[in-house]
């Protein structure tokens, strides 16, 4: 078996999203060669990964157990990178000083044999010749394997850039400058370029390609599943990925008498959990996240409004322009201590908005799976860089 690595940025979304992707490459794959790729993908946030993956992908991994296994040292180094439990700015900081040491320590990862394990946590011994392809999504390091395959909603390099020249983001400007070069350099070690519309710089109409052959693609997720909404209550969804400040919104949410539905009950009080598939549902009424783009994206599909916190000025400036793109583009509205009741009053617009948004993808496109779109791709790219690679050794 060989075996596609997994390189995301920080979050849940990154990783589901890559695993997403990598899943569908691998069908295709083994649909033209006949041969099984497994999918490593490192282990940043220990069993609550585990359980999500297990949530997510349960399905699949009933199907085929041991084509999932996770890379646990990996995961460590990628999680000392990574915006959580250090601020913002100090995540950079540490990033820019320790990206020597950091390389220095993938390097060896990679030259040894490589130690992963199943979700049942069974052992599996690699080396390097075993991983055929990588997947990243807005990476923060540049793991030694080839061909690599870049699918995000933008590049962390752009992000910080146009970070740099926006008065309302208050980092270090030499530090966003010096971590948006070390980005460029990992970004343009990828052998395709997808972006997904729409998605951060959507709403900049004269924007260009920040690398040749980019290809641009539908929303690189998948889209929400059916849900059984027999029982379900007339109520909101709110996806916990930090989002403070909404408490007002949940007491008036209980005043009108819509049921709370939330991924982890325990942040928000006098909730009822559900999966954001729930969203589905004519009884859900709204969708309340930060603007993350999976988030986004599963109230497009849906048609429900979505609903996002005001950017915090220590947040990943991702958020920020994602805020301008939600507002400029009619995806959503952000809240600014507005009634609920207003806010609902736009769910009729946003619905025809999203329609119309997703007829002209589909008249672009041909399609709204752009994990589908993006994985022909990947896979047409693969095997056209190994017919090559075979001529290549042929010839001498």
């Amino acid at each position: 078996m060989k075996y596609i690595m997994l390189n995301f940025a920080y979050g849940y979304g990154p990783f589901l999203r890559t695993t997403e992707l990598a899943i569908t490459v691998s069908k295709f794959l083994s649909q033209k060669t006949k041969q099984k790729f497994g999918i490593i993908v490192p282990l940043v946030y220990g069993k609550k990964q585990k359980q999500i993956m297990l949530e997510e992908f349960g399905v699949y991994l009933k199907k085929n157990p041991n084509n999932i296994v996770f890379d646990l040292k990996l995961g460590a180094i990628l999680g000392n990178l990574f915006y959580g439990p250090k601020g913002y700015e100090e995540s950079l900081v540490y990033y820019v000083k320790n990206l020597p040491q950091i390389n220095h320590q993938l390097k060896t990862h990679f030259s040894k044999k490589i130690i992963v394990s199943t979700l049942n946590n069974k052992k599996i011994y690699l080396s390097k010749k075993d991983i055929a392809l990588l997947i990243s999504r807005a990476p923060r390091v540049d793991l030694p394997i080839r061909p690599a395959y870049h699918s995000s909603f933008a590049y962390p390099s752009e992000i910080l850039t146009r970070a740099c020249a926006d008065k309302n983001i208050k980092f270090n400007k030499k530090i966003l400058k010096l971590a948006a070069a070390h980005f460029q350099k990992i970004e343009q070690n990828h052998d395709l370029h997808l972006i997904a519309e729409p998605a951060t710089f959507s709403y900049l109409k004269k924007r260009k390609p920040l690398y040749h052959g980019e290809i641009t693609t539908p929303p690189n997720f998948l889209p929400p599943s059916k849900y059984p909404c027999q029982s379900i209550k007339k109520g909101i969804y709110v996806t916990i990925t930090g989002i403070p400040g909404l408490e007002r919104l949940f007491a008036e949410a209980r005043k009108l008498k819509l049921t709370i539905y939330t991924n982890q009950t325990d942040k928000i009080k006098v909730s009822l959990p559900a999966t954001p598939d729930i969203i589905t549902c004519p009884q859900i009424v709204a969708h309340f996240a930060r603007s993350g783009w999976g988030s986004v994206w599963c109230s497009l599909y849906a048609e429900k409004i979505f609903i996002a916190p005001r950017y915090d000025k220590d947040d990943d400036p991702e958020i920020y322009f994602n805020n301008l793109c939600l507002e400029k583009l009619g995806l959503g509205k952000i809240y600014t201590g507005q009634s609920l009741a207003s806010l609902l009053k736009f769910s009729k617009i946003y619905k025809r908005h999203s329609q119309k948004i997703k007829k002209e993808l589909i008249k672009k496109y041909k399609t709204l799976n752009g994990i589908n779109y993006a994985a022909k791709k990947i896979v047409k790219n693969y095997l056209e860089l190994r017919k090559m690679a075979s001529n290549k050794k042929m010839t001498t």
